[in-house]
């Protein structure tokens, strides 16, 4: 459809009511999901010199956020008030300006829908920034207090705000010129922190690991995460957080490193990706085999894992087959083709788990949501359920199942039946703010998630330094 035409909106305290007071309607909400309980954030407002000035609280409010904003210390009149991309409150590059700025490090305004517009805030995400909010009007005294809930902005899933920023600017916004509506300089800006919940983050020193697969090595208290981007596998201290090159990129072919596993030897197994390679690489790195799946066009191995009887199943994500390594031979174990699961463009089959006792394998399905039980022994697939659209990586804990939902940035919680059969939706936990979460591994009592942010991939800015987050199972 074409593009809705764009309005010249100017709304402050004094005239917008409906919009500071009630919901800002914008297109692009999403159905409700259960999610954590009184899920709230704060951003301390800090002017250039670091000194606090304000605060804005973020509280979920049904599909949407529900903003207050206390300044003062500003100039009377109206502000342009903006959430933007990253959560750094430090100086940076201003695309609009080329030069380094106040705040410049918050990039640019957050834009889920990929809008690439500046809008109003009535505008649907798809048609404009999902950062653009109601303006602040400031008194003659130099304080401004705005509150509004808005449809645009979530604490959770794809227009999740969680280690983001909100800027005040010194002028209006014109909601219509792009990057920013003309609202002139930053003058205000905090981080989006969520209230009461902590987590631990694992930087890596790669600006271009794009970390998609991550495994832990008991034995050696080691979390090990492997790049999208070049291959580089990590080791992480899991206590210190020390890391270090375990395995370059380029080794035996691998130019990309997905979904990793540990089996019962210590030996860590790698899914090449579009390369058809799945590596094996012993406990100080060395390289053991490089097993190749047979020549066909279009291959993506994303996952793989051990299973008790020494076998390792592996999913291709664009030829309907599971792999099964077997005394270091690999073989099309399941073709898929005469089973429920059809696949269709894009990722289909991701990540995939095994019970504890190599009855069933698990693995869900990212195009459609869809996940699967398969029976080892009959090779019977059966549905278990579906709505987790963009499901990646994968962690069984007993009846309880943890899936990273990349592109919602939420790890979601499912509970399982007995028989691994069925599964409900317990809850979608966005953490401290994921972005781009692939693949998941148990830490002790600990999950480790990966912040992949393999939209930016192909394009856009990554946010630095790449990291795993590790919080307590929910």
């Amino acid at each position: 459809m074409m593009r809705q035409v764009k309005k010249t909106l100017v709304l402050g305290l004094g005239g917008a009511a409906l919009l500071l007071s009630g919901l800002v309607m914008a297109g692009g909400a999403e159905s409700m999901t259960p999610m954590p309980a009184n899920l709230s954030a704060t951003a301390a407002l800090r002017d250039a010199a670091g000194e606090v000035r304000g605060a804005a609280t973020f509280e979920q409010a049904g599909m949407g956020v529900r903003v207050t904003v206390n300044v003062s210390g500003l100039n009377p009149g109206m502000h342009g008030l903006h959430v933007h991309e990253f959560g750094r409150c430090t100086p940076g590059v201003d695309p609009a300006e080329n030069k380094v700025v106040p705040f410049g490090g918050a990039g640019g305004h957050f834009d889920p829908g990929h809008s690439k517009n500046h809008d109003g805030p009535d505008a649907g995400n798809k048609y404009g920034h999902g950062g653009d909010l109601p303006m602040l009007e400031v008194s003659a005294d130099g304080t401004g207090k705005a509150t509004f809930t808005t449809s645009k902005l979530s604490l959770t899933g794809m227009n999740g705000v969680l280690n983001r920023s909100i800027v005040i600017h010194t002028g209006m916004d014109d909601y219509k010129s792009d990057p920013s509506g003309k609202s002139g300089a930053r003058e205000r800006c905090g981080v989006i922190l969520r209230n009461n919940f902590t987590a631990r983050d694992y930087p890596l020193p790669d600006p271009q690991s794009f970390p998609e697969g991550v495994a832990y090595d008991t034995s050696k208290g080691v979390i090990y995460t492997g790049s999208a981007a070049n291959g580089n596998i990590y080791a992480i201290n899991a206590t210190t957080g020390a890391t270090s090159l375990f395995s370059e990129g380029g080794a035996k072919g691998r130019s990309t490193a997905l979904g990793l596993k540990v089996d019962a030897q210590g030996r860590l197994w790698v899914a090449g990706g579009a390369t058809g390679a799945i590596n094996i690489l012993s406990k100080d790195g060395a390289p053991i085999a490089t097993l190749m799946t047979p020549p066909s066009p279009n291959p993506y191995l994303n996952d793989l894992i051990p299973t008790s009887d020494g076998s390792v199943y592996v999913t291709d994500s664009t030829r309907p087959v599971i792999w099964r390594v077997r005394d270091m031979k690999v073989e099309p174990w399941l073709n898929l083709g005469g089973t429920p699961i059809k696949y269709g463009p894009g990722i289909n089959l991701n990540g995939i788990v095994a019970t504890p006792d190599g009855r069933y394998l698990l693995s869900i399905q990212l195009n459609t949501g869809e996940l699967w039980r398969i029976d080892t022994r009959t090779k019977a697939v059966r549905k278990v359920m579906a709505g987790l659209k963009n499901g990646d990586g994968l962690l069984l804990d007993g009846q309880t199942l943890y899936v990273a939902r990349n592109a919602d940035g939420v790890v979601s919680k499912v509970s399982l039946g007995a028989d691994y059969g069925s599964g409900t939706l317990v809850m979608e936990e966005p953490l401290t703010g994921l972005k781009f979460p692939t693949t998941l591994a148990r830490v002790d009592g600990d999950v480790v998630v990966t912040q992949g942010q393999l939209d930016k991939l192909q394009g856009g800015i990554p946010e630095t330094p790449f990291k795993l987050t590790r919080f307590k199972m929910f």
